[in-house]
């Protein structure tokens, strides 16, 4: 599969156990793949077990090792996902880079995205030590994002909104990855769980690095 060609898990569907013996329904595989990201997201990568998996899933694990024979492969789907996501995210131009509200929302939609995939940031070593092959896709899916962030920053530079110089931008850039990385682990000491409260926090400084090269807003 190409990088980035992985589909959108979809989260609405009810995801309890099946009762009476009915047969899998015929999308089993995103059954598994959201059910698991519920679970890594609330109890860590490393501590839940494809059993767990199954059970929650309402399927005999025979049938997830069908679709995923080692939990690495599950993983590895998991963040293949995310991958997908998080190129389109990174690579949404805003309609208007001038207008106040643009840098805002481009920036809140990433971390949005990292709540909604928040075991991929704070279980990140777990996650390589599960599954090896997906370090390469790493560094580059994070080389990738950058990328596309600096082309959004630079248009909004081009269109007066940020007033800042190139090497300043990529700075910028390397300090805002650095946070939107690390915000988690930060908050995570002395405690055991996360909080929409924490997310918001995480993207107050993220948003408060770039305040100090935003034009002033535009009167109405």
């Amino acid at each position: 599969m190409k990088r980035g060609a992985g589909r959108r898990i979809e989260f609405g569907a009810e995801v309890g156990p099946r009762t009476g013996g009915a047969a899998p329904s015929p999308d089993t595989r995103t059954r598994i793949l959201a059910v698991s990201l519920a679970l890594f997201n609330a109890r860590g990568l490393g501590h839940v077990t494809t059993a767990e998996i199954a059970a929650a899933a309402g399927i005999r694990e025979g049938n997830l090792q069908y679709h995923f024979p080692r939990k690495s492969g599950l993983v590895e789907a998991v963040f293949g996902a995310f991958e997908a996501e998080a190129l389109a995210v990174a690579g949404r131009m805003p309609a208007d880079p001038a207008a106040p509200e643009a840098l805002l929302a481009y920036q809140r939609a990433w971390f949005d995205l990292i709540w909604r995939y928040c075991c991929i940031y704070r279980d990140g070593i777990a996650m390589v030590e599960i599954a090896p092959a997906l370090r390469p896709r790493v560094h580059a899916l994070r080389a990738e994002t950058q990328a596309l962030a600096r082309g959004v920053f630079q248009a909004a530079v081009r269109a007066g909104r940020l007033h800042i110089g190139p090497d300043a931008l990529g700075r910028l850039i390397d300090n805002a990855w650095i946070v939107s990385s690390h915000w988690m682990s930060h908050r995570l000491q002395g405690g055991t769980t996360l909080t929409e409260a924490d997310r918001d926090w995480g993207f107050a400084q993220v948003r408060d690095l770039f305040a100090p090269y935003l034009a002033p807003d535009r009167p109405d």
